[in-house]
């Protein structure tokens, strides 16, 4: 059996769960994480989700999903019928999905639940993905709202001469907590 821990393999990964296979509004958000996968490989993300419904559910919730939402599922849904996968991760088996983002080294970085009445929205998990994927390699936090392109904060934990020569592009300090830089370049060399 493979687990999911093994295919998590050195790169971001999302896994979405859904309490079943056959609602509405999960149905949609399966749909929506298909037509964003161009979006989500962008970023190096790979894809995972979970339900607690069979394989052979699965297969034909699939079917009804691509039919419904016009796309087409290409990444693994689980089937996790006993709760044993979730139980591992200690996500809890509920009337609700969650979100999350695990990056490079396997770590839980963001973890978001939604009832099942609401359904998620994924443009703010590519922000959210986004705003883990350029503080991770950079002494920098997200204000609010933040999208990509904006400025960003020099994090507290930086001292003023260590910000000078970290961000060449300089930063303004407002207060001394509150520092503003340009954000800095995220292309990988």
């Amino acid at each position: 059996m493979i687990t999911l821990h093994e295919v998590l393999d050195g790169q971001f990964s999302m896994l979405v769960t859904f309490p079943h296979d056959f609602e509405a509004v999960a149905t949609t958000e399966l749909g929506a994480i298909a037509k964003l996968q161009e979006e989500f490989e962008a970023r190096n993300v790979k894809l995972f989700a979970l339900s607690v419904d069979t394989k052979g559910n699965h297969r034909r919730w699939i079917d009804e999903v691509e039919e419904l939402q016009d796309c087409k599922i290409t990444f693994p849904l689980f089937a996790d019928v006993d709760g044993a996968v979730s139980r591992v991760y200690g996500l809890s088996v509920i009337n609700a999905g969650l979100i999350v983002l695990i990056d490079l080294d396997k770590r839980i970085r963001f973890i978001s639940q939604y009832p099942s009445t609401t359904g998620r929205n994924f443009y703010e998990v590519l922000r959210v993905i986004d705003t883990l994927q350029l503080t991770l390699f950079h002494s920098v936090a997200t204000p609010a709202n933040w999208m990509q392109g904006e400025d960003v904060f020099v994090r507290n934990d930086i001292s003023a001469t260590a910000a000078g020569a970290m961000f060449p592009k300089g930063f303004v300090a407002i207060k001394e907590w509150f520092r503003i830089t340009p954000q800095p370049d995220t292309k990988q060399g």
